[in-house]
C-alpha cells in the first residue's frame, strides 16, 4: 500500500502516497583527459578542452547560421571545428608560433644561428658584437 493509491474516506478523493526513497536516474558523468582513450570509443583518442568566451561566441554564432535550414539534421560544434581545423595549414601554424615569440627568445635563437656558423661564443659576447655592429642580423 506505500506506493498504491488510496481511495480517501469519501470514497473520491484519490492520494497517493510517494515512494520513501526515491530513485532518480542520472547519467554517469563520464570525464576523459586529453590524451586517453574512452572505453565506448575503442583506439580513439579524445582531447577536450575549454574554449575562451570569444571563441564559444564565434562557433555557437557560426553553428547558428548553419543550422538555419528546413531540412536535415542539425550540425554538431564538433563538425565545424573539424572543418576548419582541416583547411588550416604549415602557413598558418608558422604565424602561430612566431607570434609567440618574445624579443629575447629572437635573441636567443639568432645567438644559437650565429654559433652554428661560427662556432662558440658566450651571449654577453655576441650582444657586444651585435652592438659594435661587427654582426647584423637579418629580420
Amino acid at each position: 500500500m506505500s506506493d498504491e493509491a488510496q481511495l480517501g474516506a469519501s470514497g473520491n478523493d484519490l492520494k497517493v502516497k510517494a515512494p520513501a526513497n526515491p530513485v532518480k536516474k542520472t547519467k554517469e558523468s563520464k570525464t576523459i583527459s586529453a590524451g586517453q582513450t574512452s572505453s565506448a570509443v575503442p583506439n580513439k583518442k579524445v582531447a577536450l578542452k575549454k574554449l575562451e568566451p570569444d571563441t564559444a561566441k564565434l562557433l555557437i554564432s557560426l553553428r547558428d547560421k548553419v543550422n538555419k535550414k528546413d531540412l536535415g539534421r542539425k550540425i554538431r560544434d564538433s563538425e565545424i571545428i573539424h572543418l576548419g581545423l582541416s583547411l588550416i595549414e604549415q602557413h598558418h601554424l608558422d604565424a602561430i608560433k612566431e607570434s609567440t615569440y618574445s624579443e629575447r627568445d629572437r635573441l636567443h635563437m639568432a645567438h644559437q644561428d650565429y654559433q652554428k656558423v661560427h662556432g662558440k661564443l658566450s651571449l654577453d659576447q655576441y650582444i657586444g658584437k651585435l652592438l659594435r655592429g661587427e654582426i647584423r642580423v637579418a629580420p
